[in-house]
């Protein structure tokens, strides 16, 4: 893995260059069904983080369904996108262009959920420990972190992003700061997907 990829995937002139040139494999083009599944089931309205957003069809349809929703992305051109798509539905949410390792300590302890779809895997894996910590940070007592932790089963020495997450490490970086309280492949997963990423829900230690 070369020192310039990684130095690459911190920046965000390497993403803004991705939405540019509509490389942008881990945009499915609609609401994740794993995530709106989750969000149905949600008996109150709930503060939701939603770190690496993308194009954001998940922190929309949290935000449409009564959540105080915050979107942060590093490149600009999917948060303005949100906020475009937001206006044009009358849907009131919160989104920023931030990196994750950079946000305001105002954030800490606010939030009932972080949702993560594709940001875990795009970040660089020297990194997984600091966003562990950051996830950490951003929950309330008890918060819960609920993910679909992609690609399972990219070769571990193949560059990315995507970059390879091994489960059993993973959980294990996850176990410091939270207990892990189910992980499974999921039935809703997206059909190309199934095979290669697992549905994981913490709560925060």
């Amino acid at each position: 893995m070369s020192n310039n990829l990684i130095h690459n995937v911190s920046s965000s002139k390497f993403w803004d260059e991705r939405y540019i040139s509509n490389n942008t494999g881990w945009d499915i083009g609609n609401v994740t069904p794993v995530f709106k599944d989750w969000c149905d089931s949600l008996a109150e309205p709930s503060k939701i983080f939603v770190p690496g957003c993308g194009n954001g069809y998940d922190p929309l349809y949290f935000a449409d369904q009564g959540h105080d929703v915050l979107a942060v992305d590093i490149s600009e051109y999917p948060i303005n996108q949100i906020k475009k798509e937001a206006k044009k539905q009358n849907i009131t949410i919160k989104a920023l262009k931030c990196d994750i390792f950079d946000l305001n300590k105002n954030l800490f302890n606010q939030f009932d959920y972080v949702v993560e779809y594709t940001c875990f895997c795009a970040i660089s894996p020297k990194k997984r420990d600091n966003y562990i910590d950051m996830m950490n940070k951003l929950l309330k007592a008890k918060g819960e972190f609920i993910a679909l932790l992609f690609p399972l089963n990219k070769k571990t020495d193949d560059e990315g992003p995507p970059f390879h997450v091994n489960l059993r490490k993973t959980l294990n970086q996850f176990s410091s700061k939270f207990d892990l309280i189910k992980s499974f492949k999921h039935p809703l997963s997206i059909i190309p997907r199934q095979d290669n990423e697992i549905y994981v829900h913490l709560r925060k230690k």
